[in-house]
Formats: structure tokens, C-alpha cells, sequence
């Protein structure tokens, strides 16, 4: 599980250094305030679709990872399946708010922001199979349930009010 959990985070920083070096081409062409407009715009049209206010197809690879990768054997394929889920790149992705994380780092962001939503990214992607395995069976689905709205809730507001911070003017 610890070689899973570490390709989720190489993945996840993987991701954000190439996404941080995209946006330094756009943060170099985009005018500051259109371009914190357009972040602001397509975050609450992201924020309408999560609570159903409106659907949109996100930029998603909508299965799973094949087994073949896995299949590899021991820590090369468990670091290979982790890191194809860190990336995002080749999963499902059940929530948009990575997109508005993604969004920001393309177009008001800078690459330490880049590395730093893509390694936020990977280690909250890892935390969740580390935290199934640290709790009984079948306890960690359940307690999700329960909390999920208010989980959700929490990261939603966390990350736009911190996002919302860090934009340049």
C-alpha cells in the first residue's frame, strides 16, 4: 500500500509541474484581471454543477486503471498503478473540484502553486486507500457516507477561499 500511496503523490506533483508549466505560458499572455475573471467564472459554473445546479462534462479518463498495470508485480506495479492514479490522468474523478484547482494553477498560478496543488492533490489522493487500510473492514465506507456532504462542504470552501487568496490581482 505505501509504494500505492507513494506514485499517487509523484503522480499528483507530476501533474501540477506540467499544469504550472501551461499556466506559465497563459499567466504570460492573459492579462491578470481577465484571467482571474475567467478563473472566477468557470469556478462557480464548477460549484453549480457539484451541487447540481447545472451539468458539464469535466475532462475526465472515466475508468478504471487496468489491471495489466498492476499486474507489472510487487512495488513497480503498485507505484505504477498509484502514479496513473495520482495524476488524475486515467480515473474517475467524483468530484470537479480538482478542476478549479487545475483551472487556478493554468491561469493564476505560478509553478511553486503548480507543485504545490499537484503534491495537495497526490496526498490526498493517497490518503484515502491509507485510511481504509488503517480502519477496520468496511468501517471507512460507511463513515464517508455519513459525512460525505460535510466533507465535501469543507474542502469546497477551503480550497476557493485559499485559491481566492492567492490570486494575483
Amino acid at each position: 500500500m505505501w509504494w500505492f500511496s507513494l506514485g499517487e503523490v509523484v503522480g499528483g506533483l507530476v501533474t501540477g509541474a506540467l499544469l504550472a508549466l501551461l499556466g506559465a505560458v497563459v499567466v504570460g499572455v492573459v492579462p491578470a484581471v481577465p484571467a482571474v475573471t475567467i478563473w472566477a467564472v468557470l469556478a462557480l459554473v464548477l460549484v453549480a454543477h457539484e451541487i447540481g445546479l447545472v451539468r458539464v462534462p469535466l475532462p475526465q479518463n472515466a475508468r478504471q486503471v487496468p489491471p495489466e498495470v498492476v499486474d507489472d508485480g510487487g512495488q513497480v506495479g503498485a507505484v505504477r498503478f498509484g502514479f496513473e492514479m495520482g495524476t488524475g490522468l486515467r480515473t474517475y474523478m467524483t468530484s470537479a473540484l480538482p478542476h478549479v484547482v487545475a483551472l487556478a494553477v493554468l491561469l493564476v498560478g505560478g509553478f511553486p502553486a503548480g507543485v504545490l496543488a499537484g503534491l495537495g492533490f497526490g496526498v490526498g489522493r493517497a490518503l484515502m486507500p491509507l485510511g481504509r487500510m488503517a480502519m477496520p473492514e468496511g468501517t471507512w465506507d460507511a463513515a464517508l457516507d455519513r459525512r460525505d456532504r460535510v466533507v465535501r462542504a469543507v474542502l469546497w470552501v477551503a480550497t476557493l477561499s485559499l485559491l481566492a487568496a492567492l490570486a494575483r490581482p
